[in-house]
């Protein structure tokens, strides 16, 4: 297993899957840059060997096969959140998420939509950052935070803190001893932070505790699933925050996406939500999915041959 993990690492691999395919076999896949990679196939023999090791160094149940299960471990530095479930032919199927504690520089599509999204950082409020897993939205939110950080109080909560920042209080959620996002939000308030940064809201008890906080007068940066700007709206709601508090404590919303460039590397491009655009989908009005700006980017990249003809069409038909 220290092989796979080793190989995974040296390719930036942001998950590993290990998946049950035809009787008496296994696929090891991963995932990088957006694209699914055989790696190797395996028996289901090597495969329960594998899925009980790694069970182990995540402290799950190993004789459980088809309960949903979380855990994590460490390898070379690095934190390996692992997901197992049981099909309906008791087969298990694992996925681990690769937590790269140091980023690299960050690329751009566009140079300069940084700094438009930094110009746009308010004072205080809720300032989100929505896309999927992979897409760089972390390292997004770490540099917006080293910008504004002078001479302020940062306070983080993540599971598990991604980018190690001796200048910020960074805190951990341990869902083992019940410490989940919105009990460390409170105990966060309590030591006045100016920043807030929260990894990622994903259930209701979060995105309220977020909010309440955003409108108590601090900056509270978070990220969301979402699949445009314009539906971090929708998935709010959906999470069962108020109209009103949203209108109120929403201050920006972002979508990040990394791109493949015709030089084999990746570019970060994001399409901003306005004040406009927040409160016409809060009302009910029609907004489009992606902005003319979105358009205009990837227009401007495949004329110039930053990107290619079908990852212009892929990125195009979002």
């Amino acid at each position: 297993m220290n092989k796979i993990l080793a190989e995974a690492i040296t390719q930036r691999t942001n998950d590993i899957y290990i998946l049950p395919t035809i009787e008496g076999k296994y696929v090891i896949k991963f995932h990088v840059d957006g694209r699914s990679i055989v790696f190797k196939n395996i028996s289901e023999e090597e495969a329960q060997l594998m899925i009980s090791a790694i069970k182990y160094r995540a402290k799950m149940n190993i004789s459980e096969r088809r309960r949903p299960q979380l855990g994590r471990f460490q390898y070379t530095g690095i934190w390996i959140r692992v997901s197992s479930v049981g099909d309906f032919l008791n087969r298990e199927t694992i996925v681990l998420r690769m937590i790269y504690q140091q980023q690299g520089e960050q690329q751009w599509l566009v140079p300069n939509q940084f700094e438009q999204l930094y110009a746009l950082l308010p004072n205080s409020g809720l300032f989100l950052v929505s896309g999927p897993t992979g897409s760089g939205k972390t390292t997004t939110l770490y540099r917006l935070l080293n910008k504004v950080s002078e001479n302020k109080l940062v306070l983080t909560i993540e599971d598990p803190v991604e980018i190690q920042q001796p200048n910020f209080v960074q805190l951990q959620v341990n869902e083992d001893a019940e410490i989940f996002y919105d009990d460390l939000i409170k105990v966060a308030l309590r030591h006045r932070p100016e920043v807030l940064l929260v990894g990622e809201i994903r259930d209701g008890k979060t995105a309220r505790a977020a909010i309440q906080a955003a409108l108590s007068g601090h900056l509270v940066l978070s990220t969301v699933h979402a699949m445009s700007a314009r539906d971090v709206i929708l998935r709010l709601q959906d999470l069962g925050v108020e109209k009103t508090k949203i209108a109120t404590a929403l201050s920006g919303v972002a979508y990040q996406r990394l791109v493949p460039t015709c030089d084999n590397q990746q570019a970060a491009v994001i399409d901003l939500l306005d004040s406009d655009d927040i409160n016409n989908t809060l009302d009910g009005n029609p907004v489009p999915k992606f902005s003319k700006k979105w358009q205009e980017v990837l227009d401007d990249a495949v004329s110039n041959n930053q990107i290619s003809q079908k990852t212009y069409q892929t990125y195009q038909a979002l």
